[in-house]
């Protein structure tokens, strides 16, 4: 194994020291080397013991989650304050009517329960003050869970939501790894075609533009099992790699392709020796964006000089 390995090393300098990273660049050398055959996870798990695949753990209420996490954080100084409010008035009850613990705080929360003809005349007053006081947080509490929902960060909880419901009901679509500028021109064409997509992209703020927009994304590493599995590979018709990094794109290839064998894939490609490798790692095709460039200037040369009439 050792000799394959560096042979794939100098064939891919890019994996170069990476054998203990994790077991799938094990798989992946194996399907370059033509050595994959049924049974071959557990000579992989043997050779790459280091990292065991685990089942992953969907979080299918991670935007309910966050827009609690979002309400908690909002309402986490009033609430603190109203308990210090709430505190003050059960002390300053005990103190003036000589009541007990739970007396005072009854009469906080319940200003009516008053006997108003044996009340100090100082209680009466300080009743007032506590009945605006509550009215007070009352009304900050309200403004606070308002602008949760309907401000700024409160609109991009509910898209996360929607983003969460939608990933959980999609099918037979394509998975699109990578909105640079060919993942941006492959994106345009499935909304003209109108082809149900999911995209896969790891920068934070075009993440949140595209679901502001309302695209279906996954903010996330493809390479990783579990973003491959949020954006249902299991269901999904096929994928488009489109990553601008070779190592990135056949290691996706490779991972995808063990999440789903039947999926109908599409690589790209920037030089042809991982193009190869690529087919072999179970690519069903393989696009290098200079080579389809320079073929179709070509095409048009050879249209414009056609055209061209000749010199006697």
């Amino acid at each position: 194994m050792c000799r394959k390995w560096v042979g794939a090393e100098e064939k891919f300098p890019e994996f170069a020291g990476k054998r203990s990273i994790h077991r799938f660049y094990g798989r992946m050398l194996l399907y370059y080397k033509g050595l994959w055959e049924p049974g071959g996870e557990a000579r992989v798990n043997q050779l790459f013991p280091d990292a065991a695949l685990r089942s992953p753990h969907r979080r299918r209420f991670w935007g309910i989650d966050r827009a609690l996490v979002v309400i908690v954080r909002r309402l986490f100084v009033p609430v603190l304050l109203f308990v210090g409010f709430v505190l003050l008035c059960v002390l300053a009850y005990m103190r003036l009517e000589h009541l007990r613990f739970a007396d005072a705080l009854f009469w906080v929360t319940h200003s009516h329960a008053i006997d108003y003809l044996h009340a100090r005349k100082a209680t009466k007053y300080f009743a007032l003050v506590v009945g605006l006081g509550i009215f007070a947080f009352e009304i900050w509490f309200a403004e606070r869970i308002i602008l949760t929902f309907v401000g700024h960060q409160g609109r991009e909880v509910w898209k996360s939501m929607l983003n969460e419901m939608n990933l959980e009901r999609i099918r037979d679509h394509f998975i699109i790894c990578g909105y640079g500028q060919v993942g941006r021109t492959v994106i345009e064409q499935l909304n003209r075609d109108r082809i149900p997509y999911v995209l896969i992209e790891t920068n934070e703020g075009l993440y949140r533009q595209l679901l502001q927009e309302g695209v279906l994304v996954i903010l996330g590493d493809a390479k990783r099992h579990t973003v491959l599995q949020t954006a249902g590979i299991a269901r999904a018709a096929g994928i488009c790699i489109v990553i601008d990094n070779d190592a990135d794109n056949l290691y996706i290839t490779v991972t995808a392709k063990s999440l789903n064998p039947k999926l109908r894939t599409i690589t790209r490609a920037g030089q042809e020796r991982y193009a190869q490798a690529m087919r072999t790692s179970g690519a069903d095709e393989v696009i290098i964006p200079e080579y389809e460039g320079g073929r179709l200037a070509g095409q048009l040369i050879q249209k414009y000089a056609a055209a061209q009439p000749r010199s006697a």
